[in-house]
């Protein structure tokens, strides 16, 4: 039977399937609108199989808080047309608000119960199928923990400080942590076994250049505060200042507790 073209575009602009798949799935479906969306959304889903093994190496972030819930995503695809796409974009955001409705502490995909599960990887796999592309969710958190969350122009890197008292601060800690990619808040959480094994290194140095035993301990503790200087939150050069140190911003009543960094 032969398809009004007007026909073709409404299933067009519904589903954002190619034409002539659109077509295909109308004669298919004689003419029948919803029938052809469900003839695509079967061949959608069976697309979405196909691509499941490709790369995703574009991304889209963002972190935001709403009444005092906080959530982060991250969707990754192919290339960077599609995350300029506005239906990339919708479908990151209908995702984003559905994790809002989320009543419990999420760090995991595999933490959310089965109905948002089987929801969310409803609107990736129908997606999948409408463009030439896998679509990957690379992560999540739902908190209600206090934070202060950042999204970096570009939506490519967002951070997240948990703290108490002041959000200027909070501020200027979130952009540092994601200006300069700290892996520790203090030098208390670098691993045990990473300063052994450099202290050991200076050390055995020191001994080598002759050094007076009872100045090689004061020296080792230096040259450990300055490897891991640039990995601790707290240890960095300020990025507005670089002589001040990030700890230099903490003031009396504020407590940073942790901090995320989300990226690629």
């Amino acid at each position: 039977m032969k398809i009004d073209l007007n026909l073709i575009k409404e299933l067009r602009d519904t589903t954002f399937a190619p034409l002539g798949d659109c077509k295909s799935a109308l004669e298919a479906a004689e003419g029948d609108l919803q029938k052809a969306i469900e003839v695509l959304k079967e061949k959608g889903i069976a697309k979405a199989g196909k691509k499941a093994d490709r790369e995703t190496n574009e991304w889209m972030i963002k972190v935001e808080t709403r009444d005092g819930k906080t959530v982060w995503l991250k969707l990754q695809c192919e290339t960077d047309f599609v995350v300029k796409n506005d239906h990339f974009q919708k479908l990151f955001q209908d995702i984003f608000d559905r994790l809002f409705a989320v009543s419990t502490e999420i760090h995991d995909f595999s933490e959310l119960d089965e109905s948002t599960q089987a929801e969310i990887n409803g609107l990736i796999t129908d997606f999948v199928g409408k463009i030439w592309e896998n679509i990957k969710l690379g992560g999540i958190l739902v908190t209600i923990d206090k934070t202060y969350a950042y999204n970096h122009p570009g939506n490519k890197v967002a951070s997240v400080i948990y703290y108490n008292w002041s959000e200027d601060i909070a501020k200027e800690l979130a952009l540092q942590v994601a200006a300069m990619n700290p892996m520790y808040l203090s030098f208390d959480q670098v691993p045990a076994d990473e300063r052994s094994a450099a202290k050991i290194k200076f050390t055995e140095e020191l001994k080598a250049q002759g050094k007076p035993e009872n100045m090689i301990e004061n020296i080792v503790k230096w040259k450990l505060d300055k490897a891991f200087a640039d990995d601790v939150l707290l240890e960095q050069e300020y990025i507005r200042d670089g002589g001040k140190k990030i700890k230099d911003l903490l003031t009396d009543g504020f407590e940073v507790f942790k901090f995320e960094r989300f990226a690629i």
